[in-house]
Parts: C-alpha cells; sequence; structure tokens
C-alpha cells in the first residue's frame, strides 16, 4: 500500500523530534495533551490522525495497551502501525492482540533521542522488526528510513530486548543511580570520567516514566540488572577484603 498520509501519536520529547522529521509529508498531529499541539499546524483529532496509511505511536511504552485499545474500531485494512518502543516483545503482543488482522503492524526501537541526536540523526541507528507486513510497505519504510541516513538493524522482538536489556537498560539504572547521588559535577575529575557523565546526562533529562518502563516491560531487564549488580558487589567485597600487598 502507498503511504500517503501519517499520523503522528504523541507530541513528548521523542514525538516532537519525530515531528521535525515527518512535517515535509502530509501529517496528521494529536496529543493526548492539547497544550502540546497549540502552534502546530498539522493538529488533528484521534480520530482524524487514525485513518493516515502509516500511523506512528509515539507513546510511553505502558501506554501502548490503552491507545491500541483506541485504535482498534477506527482502522481499515492496509493500514500501517508502526511503534517507537525501547521495548519490543510486549509492544509487538500488545498490538497482535488489539489491532485487526488486516493492519499492518511494524515494531521499531529509534537508537537514539532528542538529546543525542538534536545534531542530526544521520548515522544512528534504529532497531526494525518486522511483524505482519506486505514486502512493498516494508521496502517502502526501510527506503524512508535510510534516505535519513539511519543505519536500519532487522531484528526479532526477542533478541532486540536480551540485547537493550544489557546495554540500554543498564546504562539508565547507572544514569539513575547516579542522578540520585549528585555525581558528576566534581571540577577534579579526568577526561574519561568527564566524558563518561557527559553521556550519563543525556538520558538524566528523559522522563521517570520512561526509566520505569524500560526496567519492568523488558523481560530481560531485572536478570541483566541482577548479574550487574552482583557483579558489582563481588568486585566490592574483593576490594574491600584484598590485604596488604606482600613483598
Amino acid at each position: 500500500m502507498e503511504i500517503k498520509t501519517t499520523g503522528l501519536i504523541g507530541l513528548g520529547r521523542f514525538g516532537g523530534m519525530a515531528y521535525r522529521y515527518l512535517r515535509d509529508r502530509p501529517l496528521r498531529v494529536t496529543d493526548s495533551n492539547p497544550a502540546r499541539l497549540q502552534g502546530i499546524p498539522e493538529a488533528a483529532s484521534f480520530k482524524d490522525t487514525a485513518q493516515s496509511d502509516l500511523i506512528l505511536l509515539a507513546v510511553p511504552i505502558s501506554a501502548i495497551p490503552g491507545v491500541c485499545g483506541r485504535l482498534a474500531p477506527l482502522l481499515h485494512p492496509g493500514q500501517t502501525v508502526v511503534d517507537t518502543c525501547s521495548v519490543k516483545t510486549k509492544p509487538v503482543r500488545w498490538m497482535l492482540d488489539q489491532l485487526p488482522a488486516p493492519v499492518q503492524i511494524l515494531g521499531t526501537h529509534p537508537l537514539f533521542g532528542p538529546d543525542s541526536g538534536k545534531h542530526g540523526i544521520g548515522g544512528m541507528k534504529i532497531a526494525v522488526c518486522r511483524v505482519r507486513m506486505d514486502d512493498d510497505t516494508y521496502a517502502r519504510i526501510l527506503g524512508f528510513l535510510r534516505s535519513l541516513e539511519l543505519q536500519v538493524i532487522e531484528t526479532t522482538p526477542e533478541e532486540h530486548d536480551r540485547q537493550i536489556a544489557q546495554t540500554q537498560a543498564v546504562f539508565h539504572l547507572i544514569a539513575q543511580t547516579l542522578k540520585r547521588l549528585r555525581w558528576g559535577t566534581e571540577a577534579i575529575t579526568t577526561p574519561g570520567p568527564e566524558t563518561f557523565f557527559s553521556l550519563i546526562t543525556t538520558v538524566q533529562q528523559d522522563t521517570d516514566q520512561l526509566f520505569l518502563d524500560l526496567q519492568r516491560e523488558n523481560p530481560f531487564a531485572a536478570d541483566a540488572r541482577e548479574r550487574f549488580i552482583n557483579e558489582l558487589i563481588a568486585l566490592h567485597h574483593a576490594l574491600g577484603t584484598a590485604g596488604p600487598r606482600k613483598t
């Protein structure tokens, strides 16, 4: 199916970023917070946005079931629904369970955000999970993503979540811990830690909801956290119990 119109549901931090790359095409935008739609010429109702050929869900992970429930009775055969969640197995299952069978489904995770991509997204990565989609539509979407100079990684929802639990989920865990400790603003440091703390701040500005969803909705996150923390504790004990160096 040719994609003539795009609907964007959600105009939060990531949705606002996506809007900048979609606004040069026929677009409808909606958000549960009317204030976010002020000054947006493409603003539309949820019902009108749901009539678009391709519908991009830029909402929190935990909001996907509710949004899909509202979308389901408004959709028609041939439309495509694409999520942008940082976890994939649960959102994909929710979409499969709730959206009508004739509707096409694609799972994606842009591996960047408003802060890391503020100077452009060329060269950055996006994970793509083909769920229920015809060859032509899939090729069109991949072509658009590559036209933005994105590196497309085709994967399964399970493999995505397994890997992202050991990268993004743990990285956000470290970032939130350091934020609570208020570490990273010290003047006395070296270039390595200074660069590390600079990277950490790019995710410390994300919402608490994103952090909680990353940890709770990824089926592999708890195990990754436990392995990381256990290894950290073991290293801590090894350092603390080490005796004086023998000569």
